[in-house]
């Protein structure tokens, strides 16, 4: 079997890859560019918008609208034929625009990674763009840097590798160079290579580039999500089973047409005028219009709240979600180590604050303390910070560590207690340092100021053996077994609660004199060898990732919303059921379960489903891989999932749920791409802002979508009634086109605007857009608009002279009969726009005017009205013209009867 790279010498590497210890040359970098191409994931696709403009067109009433433009242009309508095409293009280009500024968004997001690398060229460091990096090259990185390609490890110094986003894990892994045995171990475990993605928390490398791109172990990943496939969105199937309904509905009553109109003896030309009339009143023209304007705006407000929306279905699909699936690190957590307890003189000191922000109050059980009364917290921070390579710096952005986390978070401590610059390191010239190492578990620094003392920090098992003293309330005593057995007690006690713990001791190495020995060298080796023997117990200090602020009230939102949270992390069982506890996802008293990744793979699907319904569920040590079998599984029960991440191997488990949600910062390029959504600010509290805000919209897309097909039905209503009562029809196709795209398009957008009801379940429940109760809703004011309708016509063409069984249907007394009922159709529809805006509450409890937007559209829709009727141009295409005081007596009684029709239902539904 062919050896891996993990498997091979640093010789082996280099003479596999054709390269050196000082890299390759500029020459043979051009040659091998043109070989290998760019090291991208993928280049970037100049169609984009070519893509996302054609998606606009897939939506089943789209198709239903660009049929009935058939239709009309089959029949010579092409005045028909141009309103509804521009209705089509008016949608595509609203739902075009906003996606591709989210696309580009996006873009200005992946220009905050890092595009530069160190690389070795003829022996010499040369800064070049990452994408310029090709096999053989020999990289050079330091704390701070992130790796451009994956790579083998040539050499390092003190190397700890961030490598959250194959592993989950917040805590930095250390890697050196060096010859792996095993075969085919999985990538979170090989220590002697750099991945794409990551980055160097400490230390320093030089690595040989081994993958490129696509090879990357991060392009692979990338590959396998392409073949995840995109299905349709919670929306985009109850709309197409609107439209199925729609267009069903429109070939029955266009049938029924016919039949009648054989049956009246009517010609078939007639027939079919009345068939077009019919198809364009049941096809909701406005809708889609309506729908993408109110998603559109949904994408503005999530941006608001620092979540970006890739798509304008993924809006109203984030309010249908039922569970989440979320990370620990980075979302549940800040992915910031804080210091949150202090063992010391025989007390616990619990420290306050969140993150690498340096504020914070120290506490004895509830009391708050001065820590300068305590003399030994001077003294384990003086230790804390000189024995430390890590610092804090201050950006835009607020506060950063650069260097370790876990000594970051030391220093922010130290900070808390003595926020002066460079308060511990004053009159203090370092000495010696051993380093820290994973198998010494510990390091130390010698400092020389009035004395000589080494500071000594690292796990608590290994500095308790070294020491022999203890100090306690500034006093040295000799260190018992007795004080031993309650330091590890302490130790085991935060352990358990998935503190990281670490202790400090110190020696004085005064009694050393440089006279002793032989040279400079020879002391430094001797306070060396010293520094970590028969020490001085001070204390410890347990840190720990902790929750994000408002966390826990986002989560009890989701509780209160019926969404069920679960964590699925990389990270360790105790830690993640530690955290689930303090971030609320498991409370008090409930039933719990923690599965880690060897135990979910011997669990069925139907088992894993079973557990996650019965009780709260935490996934740890889970990998990737099973991250997408957790997502499929809950999708193939029927759940909405939304799923959260910021790896590379999460981008398939992205693409899969319902809602894929990418992390803006910590996020990479690949999980970006695979998602639906992007927390720009890496915050859960986000996700629970963006399910209310789609819940919001969900709801105002079911009053809207009610007021256009109400208008719908009275459309139809309108043509049925004269078809059955064998008189000219009320309404033209073209006044029908008008009162869907001219009155009523500007009140359906208002409709998107209305505020959350007062007292209303925020519980998702699984429901249609239309369900029975609301069919029968629309039928009931449809008929009344209707027959408000054609008593207008009715009376309008009787003042004029016609009697029944004329066929009069042009001129002018039709132009101005049709106008009276194609004002009783607009007005009425204003008084249901009032009424839409709840389904149970009265106009007056919900208040007139909250809805500004909903009055300001009545004023709108009544001067369009006005317009059509008195300005020539309109009058020409419309067939329109004005109407007397008795058509508008009709037109108000009309609006009045709707208006109080929906006030008497609301009062006995209560």
């Amino acid at each position: 079997m062919e050896k891996k790279i993990y498997n091979l010498s640093p010789e082996e590497a280099l003479e596999k890859f054709n390269s050196g210890f000082s890299g390759i040359s500029k020459e043979e970098a051009k040659l091998r560019r043109k070989t290998c191409g760019l090291n991208l994931l993928k280049n970037s696709d100049k169609f984009k918008w070519l893509k996302i403009l054609g998606g606009q067109f897939n939506d089943a009433l789209i198709w239903i609208l660009l049929v009935a433009s058939l239709l009309a242009f089959l029949f010579g309508e092409q005045r028909d034929v141009t309103i509804i095409l521009t209705i089509v293009l008016i949608n595509a280009g609203i739902g075009f625009f906003q996606e591709f500024k989210a696309e580009k968004i996006i873009d200005k997001i992946k220009k905050f990674s890092s595009d530069k690398a160190i690389v070795l060229r003829d022996g010499k460091k040369e800064e070049v763009d990452s994408k310029f990096i090709v096999p053989g090259d020999v990289i050079c990185v330091s704390a701070g840097d992130s790796i451009a390609a994956d790579g083998y490890i040539l050499e390092s110094f003190s190397l700890k590798i961030n490598s959250f986003v194959f592993t989950g894990e917040s805590k930095p892994k250390s890697k050196k160079s060096g010859i792996i045995g095993e075969k085919d171990i999985p990538v979170s475990n090989v220590d002697n290579m750099l991945f794409s993605g990551e980055s160097v928390a400490v230390g320093e490398a030089a690595f040989l580039v081994t993958g490129i791109g696509k090879d990357t172990e991060l392009g692979k990943i990338a590959t396998l999500t392409t073949k995840v496939k995109d299905l349709p969105t919670p929306l985009q199937n109850k709309m197409r089973s609107l439209g199925r309904i729609i267009t069903v509905l429109s070939v029955f009553i266009g049938i029924m047409v016919m039949i009648a109109g054989q049956y009246f003896h009517m010609s078939l030309y007639k027939n079919f005028l009345f068939a077009l009339a019919l198809a364009v009143s049941v096809v909701p023209e406005g809708l889609p219009a309506a729908i993408s304007v109110a998603l559109s705006l949904g994408m503005k407000n999530l941006l608001k709240k620092n979540v970006l929306a890739k798509r304008l279905s993924a809006v109203e699909t984030l309010g249908s979600v039922g569970i989440i699936c979320t990370d620990k690190t980075g979302t549940i957590t800040r992915n910031e180590l804080t210091v949150t307890r202090i063992v010391i003189d025989e007390k616990v000191i619990d420290v306050s604050g969140n993150g690498y922000e340096p504020k914070g109050d120290f506490y004895i059980g509830s009391q708050k303390i001065n820590p300068l009364e305590m003399k030994n917290l001077e003294l384990i921070f003086r230790i804390g910070t000189l024995c430390n390579n890590a610092s804090l710096q201050k950006n835009e952005n607020g506060y950063a560590i650069i260097g370790d986390p876990t000594e970051g978070a030391i220093i922010v401590a130290g900070k808390k207690y003595n926020n002066q610059e460079g308060f511990f390191e004053k009159d203090e010239k370092r000495i010696t340092e051993n380093p820290f190492s994973s198998e010494r578990m510990m390091m130390s620094e010698v400092y020389k100021n009035s004395n000589v003392v080494s500071y000594v920090k690292g796990s608590p098992d290994v500095v308790l053996d070294l020491c022999d003293k203890i100090s306690i309330n500034g006093k040295t005593a000799k260190i018992t077994e007795e004080n031993k057995k309650e330091i590890r007690k302490k130790y085991n006690e935060m352990s358990g609660e998935a503190l990281r713990v670490l202790a400090f001791a110190y020696k004085d190495l005064s009694d050393m004199e440089k006279e002793d020995y032989n040279s400079e060298s020879a002391f430094a080796k001797a306070i060396a060898d010293k520094s970590e023997q028969k020490l001085i117990w001070v204390g410890m200090m347990g840190m720990i990732d902790s929750p994000r602020a408002g966390v826990s009230e986002a989560i009890q939102r989701c509780v209160n919303m019926g969404i069920r949270v679960m964590m699925i992390t990389g990270d360790y069982e105790v830690t993640a059921e530690a955290i689930a506890k303090k971030a609320g996802i498991v409370q008090e008293g409930e039933e719990y379960e923690v599965i880690s990744g060897k135990k979910l793979m011997v669990m069925s699907d139907e088992e894993i489903y079973a557990k996650t319904k019965k009780k709260k569920i935490i996934f740890a040590r889970i990998a990737p891989e099973q991250k997408l079998q957790i997502a499929s599984i809950l999708k193939s029960k029927g759940e909405i999932v939304a799923m959260t991440g910021d790896g590379v191997n999460d981008a398939p488990a992205l693409k899969k749920a319902d809602i894929g949600v990418a992390m803006g910062i910590m996020g990479t390029d690949v999980s970006k791409e695979a998602s639906d959504m992007i927390l720009l600010d890496d915050n859960f509290s986000s996700i629970v802002n963006g399910i209310t805000e789609g819940r919001t919209i969900f709801r105002n897309l079911k009053k809207f979508v009610h007021y256009i097909l109400t208008s719908n039905a009275s459309e139809l209503f309108t043509v049925v009634i004269g078809v059955i009562m064998q008189i000219p029809s009320p309404i033209t196709a073209i006044q029908i086109l008008a009162v869907d795209l001219g009155t009523d398009i500007f009140p359906s957008f208002s409709l998107s605007m209305e505020p959350d009801e007062p007292g209303i379940s925020r519980k998702k429940k699984k429901e249609n857009v239309i369900n029975f109760k609301g069919f029968r809703r629309i039928v009931y004011i449809g008929i009344i608009m209707a027959l408000g309708a054609v008593v207008a016509f009715l009376l309008s063409m009787m003042r004029g002279g016609w009697s029944f069984g004329k066929e009069i249907a042009e001129g002018a007394l039709y132009a101005k009969s049709t106008s009276a009922a194609y004002a009783v159709l607009s007005m009425s529809q204003m008084a249901n726009l009032l009424q839409s805006r709840s389904e149970s509450l009265s106009v007056f409890k919900l208040g007139f005017f909250k809805n500004k937007f909903a009055i300001f559209s009545i004023f709108i829709s009544l001067g369009i009205l006005l317009s059509f009727m008195y300005l020539p141009f309109f009058q020409k295409y419309l067939g329109m013209v004005p109407i007397g005081w008795q058509d508008w007596t009709v037109v108000a009684i009309s609006a009045v009867a709707v208006f109080l029709f929906e006030e008497a239902r609301k009062g006995e539904s209560k």
